[in-house]
């Protein structure tokens, strides 16, 4: 597939090859009913075909007591959208030569040098940084005891550095590095730390210097960092009523202290756009390149466990030959991003309502969007090439 230009278009300013442009009611229709019945406060969401923006719109409420419309650019906690965004932001490193992937951990962390399991037993060699961006580093994943420590009093006002350094210490592993999945969030927090230690400056503005200033994505940082925006939309959930509620806001982050490595970034669906057409573009932003192709390869190259790509991505689609055709990630604040290779499609949906309880209108969403823009092909149709 050859790349087209990286450019969002004005608003519905497409034409299809061939085609008219589809007709969206539908799709402004399901948002609306879907804020109508409160299965979603609010959100925004982004829709890139063939290159071109199709659909850039606000939906619902971003305060639903003042009833404030969703702002449709609105920057948001994406939750954990930001594994794969920090990923894409330590591929930018490796591609410069400041670090290697397949490198252990113990490495850059010579505290991470002795290692063992829960049993007692000696980890037979340290886990790699590659493991730890596609969970399969044998460190304890988030449902289990202590896996969410970015909610526990302990991490509060602590550096990244001091956190990592206590989970080297008092978290021992769950399994042999390489031999089982488990999506870990700590494992995220201790890439991170790598990115620190080898590109020697603070993880909030390594993510701005090899991903957000590159990429332009001037609304991108992590919650911790000094230009983050404010007033962000409220979180919400729906109650044992199934009724909307507001939610409690994410801890407070003071600049420069610990939050999740994996979990607290903010964005917008432009921002989002501009690094989803990096990829789609194999490595190149407004025609300059930002990763080598090689390199673009290697990040949706399939991981030997799990459903992941080496980027973090989550395959939700793969070929006959194994590669990948659709790949995307969600996040629990309700956050989800995807991009479909063989319809050329991009799509971003940004809400702040909980995504455990939003799953049903995510999927329903994704839905709607594949079906108007890119309806099955008939019969005998010949399948896409791989894009290269």
């Amino acid at each position: 597939m050859k790349p087209l230009p990286a450019t969002l278009a004005p608003l519905l300013a497409l034409t299809l090859a061939g085609a008219a442009a589809p007709d969206l009611a539908p799709l402004r229709g399901f948002l609306a009913d879907s804020v109508a019945q409160q299965r979603v406060a609010g959100g925004s969401l982004l829709v890139i075909h063939k290159g071109e923006t199709v659909f850039r719109e606000s939906f619902g409420f971003s305060d639903l007591e003042k009833k404030t419309p969703f702002p449709r650019d609105a920057p948001v906690i994406v939750a954990s959208i930001s594994k794969p965004l920090l990923a894409t932001a330590i591929f930018h490193l490796a591609g410069a030569g400041g670090i290697d992937p397949a490198a252990p951990v113990s490495s850059h962390l010579p505290e991470f040098s002795d290692l063992k399991l829960e049993s007692g037993a000696a980890v037979q060699s340290p886990p790699t940084l590659q493991q730890l961006l596609t969970h399969s580093s044998g460190l304890r994943n988030d449902t289990a005891p202590g896996g969410r420590p970015w909610l526990a009093s302990w991490t509060r006002d602590k550096s990244l550095a001091d956190v990592v350094a206590r989970y080297a210490g008092e978290f021992p592993l769950k399994a042999q590095p390489g031999t089982r999945y488990a999506y870990s969030g700590i494992g995220t927090d201790v890439a991170a730390r790598i990115a620190e230690v080898a590109s020697g400056i603070p993880r909030d503005k390594f993510l701005r210097e090899h991903l957000a200033i590159p990429l332009d994505m001037a609304h991108t940082f992590y919650r911790s960092d000094p230009g983050r925006p404010e007033n962000l939309p409220k979180p919400y959930h729906i109650d044992s009523d199934g009724k909307l509620a507001a939610s409690s806001p994410a801890r407070a982050a003071a600049p420069g202290t610990y939050t999740s490595s994996g979990g607290s970034v903010i964005s917008t669906t432009p921002d989002l756009a501009n690094w989803l057409l990096m990829i789609r573009n194999h490595g190149r932003h407004h025609g300059k390149s930002f990763l080598a192709e090689e390199a673009v390869r290697q990040m949706l190259t399939p991981a030997p466990l799990g459903k992941h790509v080496r980027c973090g991505f989550f395959i939700r689609k793969s070929r006959p030959d194994g590669s990948p055709a659709v790949i995307g990630h969600t996040g629990s604040s309700g956050t989800n991003c995807w991009l479909d290779f063989d319809h050329d499609l991009i799509g971003i949906m940004l809400t702040q309502t909980k995504g455990n309880d939003i799953t049903k209108f995510r999927v329903e969403l994704e839905k709607h969007v594949t079906s108007l823009l890119a309806p099955p092909a008939p019969a005998n149709t010949p399948a896409p090439l791989p894009a290269r």
